[in-house]
């Protein structure tokens, strides 16, 4: 289920700050070099701290692909903030104002990113939905720490993240990959795989889920022939899906984006490849790759694993709504819920604490458990009246650790059925 085009709701909450022109979303560079280079982070002159005073509205940037790899999946994503902001505003806002939701590019490219982050800074950003490649917020936290600004990601799963000094200024709603190897691996075993092939992209993504995959499949008794990793800026993928070919495994896993992941899925369609099966992971959930990349029905029955969201009301609330406002009446999309709670968390936290960074950095944590249960805005007023709340997703408990990762976890197994992705299954992981 696609929302390619820009959805009507994300387009009248981003017109809330009308004055706020446009995010920079510039060309696409290389993306290769901002995420390897993870030990030092694109840099810049950090922009002054806008603390807002006390009565100011909370101001939340969205920071999704909307250009470039990824391009294909971040208005769905997007889309699932705009529809937190709607309800809270629709139940009085924070402090008995609106909430303004300002739009950014982050282009999966830390270039792009970097102009957009400063850019809603200086329009009085206090938080940010976003951004939604890992690599890509690992070139701008820096910035965002500096300038004293909270990012909370919906969709960051490198490893990398947990042990990060990040200030107390950094979260994430989707959980670390070393968990989704797991769920992988186990979903290899049970298939009665004996041997894979991966290729993967050569990012903090790819390599930190490569690795977590690879290693939990090995504890499983399972045998790993190689390992491939292909340029995130490359055009041509022949040699990788050649070298890949070689190791003649049971199945092949595939930890790709959507468009570089056509340069990989067409020739390992000429070459043969995708006679053998597949298992792929939540970068090319919902990206409709059939059509993507021309393959009909060759992908068919597939299987992949992806962060998901935990059954009860919360999940039904936010299905019921998001149905609602998407463009395709879809009644979610990869990670959607997980921006959902993503804006919950840092209004809840608001208004507890203030609208400052710092303020919503203060109270993250606490806003995600220990508290008294409660779902959606209703956690708002609770959180008003200065009752400690414990937020129940629609993703799921979530339960965040001082290292600012949930601890609690929903993923599902899914197969390709032409350009949708059903559920077949989902697994849960308790705090």
């Amino acid at each position: 289920m696609r929302n390619r085009k820009a959805l009507a709701l994300f387009a009248v909450l981003a017109l809330v700050a009308a004055a706020c022109g446009g995010s920079g979303s510039g060309g696409s560079d290389d993306v290769e070099e901002v995420v390897e280079t993870t030990e030092a982070p694109a840099t810049t002159a950090a922009p002054a701290t806008t603390a807002a005073p006390a009565g100011d509205p909370l101001v939340l940037a969205s920071l999704m692909p909307l250009s470039g790899d990824l391009a294909s999946l971040g208005p769905g994503i997007a889309l699932g903030a705009a529809l937190a902001v709607q309800q809270i505003n629709a139940a009085g806002g924070i402090n008995g104002q609106d909430v303004v939701l300002i739009e950014g590019d982050s282009g999966c490219d830390g270039a792009v990113a970097l102009t957009s982050l400063n850019d809603v800074i200086a329009q009085g950003a206090q938080g940010v939905m976003g951004a939604a490649c890992s690599g890509t917020s690992l070139a701008i936290l820096d910035t965002a720490i500096a300038a004293e600004v909270v990012m909370v990601s919906p969709s960051n799963t490198s490893p990398q993240f947990t042990k990060m000094d990040k200030k107390g200024f950094y979260a994430r709603t989707a959980p670390s990959d070393l968990l989704q190897g797991d769920v992988l691996a186990s979903l290899l075993v049970e298939d009665g795989v004996g041997s894979v092939s991966i290729i993967s992209r050569a990012d903090s993504y790819g390599r930190g889920l490569a690795e977590a995959t690879a290693a939990a499949f090995e504890a499983q008794g399972g045998t790993v022939k190689t390992i491939v990793y292909h340029a995130t800026d490359a055009s041509d993928f022949s040699a990788e899906v050649t070298a890949l070919g070689k190791g003649a495994a049971d199945a092949i896993v595939g930890i790709l984006f959507p468009e570089t992941g056509c340069g990989v899925l067409q020739p390992a369609f000429e070459q043969g490849l995708l006679d053998s099966p597949w298992y792929m992971t939540d970068g090319v959930k919902d990206a409709g790759l059939a059509s993507l990349c021309g393959l009909g029905t060759a992908l068919d029955g597939f299987k992949g694993t992806a962060p998901g969201s935990a059954a009860g009301e919360a999940k039904d609330a936010f299905e019921a709504a998001y149905a609602g406002v998407s463009a395709d009446g879809s009644p979610t999309f990869i990670f959607a819920p997980q921006a959902y709670d993503a804006v919950m968390l840092m209004a809840i936290s608001a208004a507890a604490n203030g609208v400052t960074g710092p303020e919503i950095a203060s109270g993250l944590v606490e806003s995600s458990s220990g508290g008294e249960k409660c779902i959606g805005v209703s956690c708002i007023a609770l959180a008003a009246d200065g009752v400690d709340v414990d937020y129940v997703g629609a993703s799921g408990e979530i339960e965040l650790n001082q290292a600012g990762d949930p601890t609690a976890a929903t993923y599902d197994i899914w197969t390709t059925e032409g350009d949708t992705n059903p559920v077949l299954k989902s697994v849960d992981f308790g705090s």
